[in-house]
């Protein structure tokens, strides 16, 4: 049988996910019962060439990904915004209900970077890098744009090409779900993961193009 599918516009604007660089207005889709997935379509920074993407950027590695684990992302309901817009939380009382019915779930995945293009990071350590998706109330949450670093599949030579944002707690997000995670293979080559939605010039074919 097949789902129709139902789209929710959902008063939430999200302005912590992605720091500064992430604001997102968040369109649910809602499949079939309660205990069926909710697709995010999240509304991040675009850019029009490879240059402004590395610019944005704080790190910029090649790594692959070593495990993963989902967490709770809360948003603090002390945030100083009278603006709705500005601060999602507002007009919410502390405590234990508001944390848990604002938090938003997020994968983190540890990375093993092999390669420092931008920015400070150890060849051999690991970062951390989160994406949208997880559970909540029994629902699979995702961003529709997305592809996680735990499950896509890549030849055993490949990478992963990651331009990220940092946040003060030393995990990192990417600049875009799209132009900022990339696959690069052992000559170099960059592609996109899927079938991009962005700009395609944005998005470059060689490894030396990010490098800075």
């Amino acid at each position: 049988m097949v789902r129709k599918h139902r789209t929710i516009m959902v008063s939430l604007i999200i302005a912590v996910v992605c720091a500064a660089a992430l604001v997102v207005a968040v369109t649910v889709v809602r499949r079939g019962n309660q205990s069926d997935s909710r697709m995010l379509q999240a509304d991040y920074p675009t850019y029009s060439s490879v240059e402004q993407a590395v610019d944005a950027a704080d790190l910029i590695v090649t790594g692959v990904p070593v495990a993963s684990s989902e967490e709770t992302l809360q948003l603090s309901a002390t945030q100083r915004s009278n603006d709705p817009y500005a601060n999602p939380q507002y007009g919410a009382v502390e405590g234990a209900d508001t944390q848990q019915e604002l938090g938003i779930p997020v994968t983190v995945t540890s990375v093993r970077v092999e390669r420092v293009l931008k920015g400070k990071a150890q060849v051999g350590g690991i970062i951390r890098v989160s994406q949208v998706e997880g559970q909540s109330d029994g629902q699979s949450i995702r961003e529709a744009h997305t592809t996680m670093l735990s499950e896509h599949e890549m030849g055993e030579d490949d990478s992963f090409l990651l331009l990220l944002s940092a946040f003060d707690d030393g995990t990192y997000d990417a600049i875009n779900p799209e132009i900022g995670v990339l696959e690069v293979n052992k000559d170099g080559a960059v592609k996109p993961l899927g079938d991009a939605s962005v700009d395609s010039q944005a998005i470059g074919t060689s490894l030396s193009e990010y490098e800075r």
